[in-house]
């Protein structure tokens, strides 16, 4: 009992540390509340967006609801890895490692805990995104008079934002990895968010069918394909169910994990 209650004073104490490093940097505050902007966005923004297109041009406006549909799923995330990769930059440049090290939590372990914080913020914030979109403005997101969001439910919601959120810690463990600096951390954030948009390529034709696959190079492509047919269910013998599409991801995205926290370990110095 009295290991258990050391061990949750241990991470209570790096809750405030962890805290305090937010805090204290403006960019970091900025990446944290994104997911408030994308949320404002999402309901007040894009619809009128929606609305500012003729209704009779409904190929415009079914591939920009579907573009913006990808931008929400995507980007719901990708903030909250920037603010990850600066973290771990920080402690890298303030060798705040270095003390972490000889502790009893040891490196490895205050890297499992950060990611594992940044995950759930994720999450979270993922939820809170589609949710609040579904609830204040999910009746503006329509492609031939259908409602979208009336397609998922929270349980989807939810089980998507777990899954797709799998990435951001692997993310911000590889740029915090190679970037020596908050100055090229920037450049491989700026780089990883023109990686993050090739999901958009599966609203053309092209990569409707088989040819989707080559898209699964990428560990985000998995969540948002099978989120983007439960919105807009298609007919197709190449797509595979929700379920599947989430495992799949879920695999994928614990195996990039696993690699990308040994290199960070491996190439950080402490």
């Amino acid at each position: 009992m009295k290991k258990c209650w050391s061990l949750l004073d241990k991470y209570k104490f790096l809750l405030k540390y962890e805290a305090k490093t937010i805090t204290r940097d403006p960019i970091n505050l900025y990446m944290c509340f994104f997911p408030i902007i994308i949320l404002l966005l999402s309901t007040l923004v894009f619809p009128k967006i929606f609305e500012s297109i003729d209704p009779l041009k409904g190929a415009t406006i079914k591939y920009t609801v579907l573009l913006v549909l990808i931008i929400i799923l995507t980007f719901s995330s990708f903030f909250l890895a920037a603010m990850a990769t600066f973290l771990l930059i920080e402690n890298k440049d303030e060798r705040t490692l270095h003390t972490i090290a000889v502790t009893p939590l040891g490196v490895p372990g205050y890297i499992k805990f950060k990611m594992g914080y940044i995950y759930l913020m994720t999450a979270m914030s993922t939820i809170i995104i589609l949710l609040g979109t579904k609830l204040i403005a999910g009746d503006k997101y329509t492609i031939a008079g259908i409602p979208l969001f009336d397609n998922i439910n929270i349980a989807e919601i939810i089980s998507f934002a777990f899954v797709n959120s799998l990435f951001v810690p692997s993310l911000s463990l590889l740029e915090g990895a190679f970037a020596k600096n908050k100055v090229e951390g920037f450049a491989y954030i700026k780089g990883s968010g023109l990686i993050a948009l090739i999901p958009a390529l599966m609203i053309l034709e092209t990569f409707q069918g088989g040819m989707q696959y080559l898209l699964g190079v990428l560990p985000n492509f998995w969540a948002v394909k099978g989120m983007m047919l439960e919105l807009l269910p298609t007919q197709n013998n190449a797509n595979l169910s929700y379920t599947v599409y989430l495992l799949i991801g879920a695999a994928y995205n614990i195996l990039i994990f696993i690699f990308a926290y040994r290199l960070f370990l491996k190439k950080a110095e402490y």
